[in-house]
């Protein structure tokens, strides 16, 4: 039973349980000697709660992406931004806590996390402007193609392309290829903590995440939107030829 359990033993089982007990205010590298009955009493926690939300498996799983082609650009594009919602609000910044507890915890692999607390930091900061540059132009101009003989259809034809967005957009393609490097692929020491271990694992879960949802901008959204960009151009050529 999980009640009976360490926090440590519950964590080894699944490293994905970190997070849920991160949301219930339970950080459990602060906690990893202790029984979770114990834990749920002295934070007035509901023991059945807690332990219904901790047999749930939160582990990466691929998504049937067959579904998403047929799928229309808006509802493509909202799925997108919920998704940046996701990566921005829970998956970044808890990568980002576990990193920021390791110093304590990992003394002996000090250099590694010297560089863990400086490139992911850059990561972060880069991916907020990915999305935001993604948001504000890629996702607005898309938008723009659908909207039939307006004016500001024409202006953003003249001034953006897909093309364009699609070479910026390669840039951004393998955005944790330098967390990768330092980490030598994830290879983890032979004296890691329990903490490094859960911190190697949810950025390995991230870059899963991460990759998925490339594929799904550039092998789904950008060909969807390179027909509709390419109908538009037609119309609107045929339309000046006319006038």
């Amino acid at each position: 039973m999980l009640s009976k359990q360490t926090i440590s033993e519950i964590i080894t089982q699944n490293f994905a349980k970190a997070y849920t007990l991160h949301t219930l205010g339970i950080p459990f590298y602060l906690h990893e000697n202790d029984v979770l009955e114990q834990i749920c009493e002295q934070k007035s926690l509901s023991l059945l709660y807690v332990e219904k939300l901790l047999q749930e498996d939160n582990s990466f799983k691929p998504l049937d992406t067959r579904k998403f082609k047929n799928a229309p650009l808006d509802t493509l594009i909202s799925y997108l931004k919920y998704q940046h919602v996701i990566f921005l609000q829970k998956k970044i910044p808890f990568v980002k806590h576990l990193i920021e507890q390791l110093s304590a915890k990992d003394t002996q692999n000090q250099r590694l996390i010297n560089d863990l607390q400086i490139m992911f930091p850059l990561f972060a900061e880069d991916f907020v402007l990915h999305t935001r540059e993604e948001e504000n132009n890629l996702f607005h101009y898309i938008n723009a193609l659908q909207e039939s003989k307006s004016t500001q259809q024409y202006e953003f034809l003249h001034k953006y392309s897909l093309q364009a967005f699609a070479v910026a957009h390669d840039t951004h393609d393998d955005e944790l290829e330098g967390i990768r490097e330092i980490t030598q692929d994830y290879a983890l020491p032979a004296d890691a903590s329990l903490l490094l271990k859960v911190t190697f694992w949810h950025l390995q879960e991230l870059e899963k995440y991460l990759k998925q949802h490339a594929y799904i901008e550039n092998e789904i959204l950008f060909p969807k939107a390179l027909v509709l960009e390419n109908e538009v151009k037609s119309q609107w050529s045929k339309r000046i030829q006319w006038n």
